[in-house]
């Protein structure tokens, strides 16, 4: 007890000094205690310049890419896919003069981080579709596999009211916010066997044809037609709108050539197996990771919009229905 009493009454030097004799080790001097300090001083300074230089580069990547394109005159969205473990990127450049609607469409989806966590939910015809779709399920009653839709995902929308009408919504049993269509650019004259991998929107006219996007691999390709499951019924035609194109065409080549090469679903006796009986899903998932777009201050972020996207939307004339609840 009187051991511990001495220490009690010791300085934290002190208490040291005493467990290095008991421990048979000599007695530091101060000479080499001011070593010891220094030392510690060294460590202390070089861990807070590691951590600052840590936050100035979590600061300066984001900024550095940003301005990797900021001598382009159109915005750059930047597209990562994963699959198999693997990642790929790709750069589009957006053609946001000669597609007004198309554009500010796509880049309010990717500023909402609407596309991240869904996937490539149809790969026929050289085409490279996605937009709001997660992993099929297989539904046994319907004996089809169907997709859950980013527009139900009340998770999700709950935190996007800013950006839409209050007056569209008369209770809580229309929350799907994301069905609505946009007019196609009526002097945009691209066309999607102009470009190599041509980015494009859906103005097909249904009710989810606004958040559908495509990738269109190949010019010869009939990018504009979907056979149903089994050959039987009508072909579903699609009205596209090309938007983008990419910065790097190998970089896309590469990218795009993984994802078509996957195997897509079949049937048992190996004839082709559709969800909603037109869309052909790779049987590997691909997701898409994030959209990011650079260079692009969204103007309807502008304080003169009352409801945000939708009332710039509405001011541009680029919306084909409004936001009716027929479409909800």
């Amino acid at each position: 007890m009187k051991k511990n009493d001495d220490m009690r009454g010791m300085t934290s030097r002190g208490r040291k000094e005493l467990r290095r004799r008991e421990e048979g080790a000599a007695e530091m001097t101060e000479a080499e205690y001011a070593e010891k300090r220094g030392r510690a001083r060294v460590f202390l300074i070089a861990g807070l310049i590691v951590a600052v230089m840590l936050i100035a580069a979590g600061i300066t990547i984001p900024t550095v890419m940003a301005a990797n394109y900021m001598f382009y005159d159109n915005p750059v969205a930047v597209f990562t896919f994963g699959t198999g473990g693997e990642k790929y990127e790709v750069e589009y450049e957006i053609f946001v003069s000669d597609a007004p609607n198309a554009a500010n469409n796509f880049m309010y989806l990717a500023s909402i981080g609407y596309f991240d966590g869904t996937i490539v939910f149809d790969t026929q015809n050289e085409q490279v579709r996605f937009g709001g779709y997660y992993d099929p399920v297989y539904d046994e009653e319907d004996g089809e596999w169907d997709y859950s839709h980013r527009s139900k995902d009340l998770g999700f929308i709950s935190g996007l009211t800013d950006d839409f009408s209050p007056e569209r919504f008369e209770n809580e049993s229309y929350p799907e916010v994301f069905r609505y269509t946009v007019k196609k650019d009526s002097a945009n004259k691209m066309k999607y066997s102009d470009f190599d991998y041509a980015l494009c929107g859906n103005y097909s006219g249904s009710a989810l044809s606004a958040t559908e996007f495509q990738f269109c691999c190949d010019r010869t390709a009939d990018a504009e037609h979907l056979s149903p499951q089994g050959g039987s019924g009508s072909v579903q035609s699609l009205s596209l709108e090309v938007f983008g194109a990419p910065l790097d065409e190998e970089e896309a080549a590469e990218t795009f050539g993984v994802i078509l090469g996957l195997e897509r679903y079949v049937s048992s006796d190996g004839t082709p197996e559709c969800a909603r009986r037109y869309f052909r899903a790779p049987m590997r998932t691909v997701t898409v990771e994030r959209v990011k777009i650079y260079n692009y201050s969204p103007e309807w972020k502008d304080s003169k919009y009352k409801y945000g996207f939708e009332s710039y939307m509405t001011e541009i004339n680029a919306l084909t229905t409004g936001w009716s609840k027929s479409y909800l």
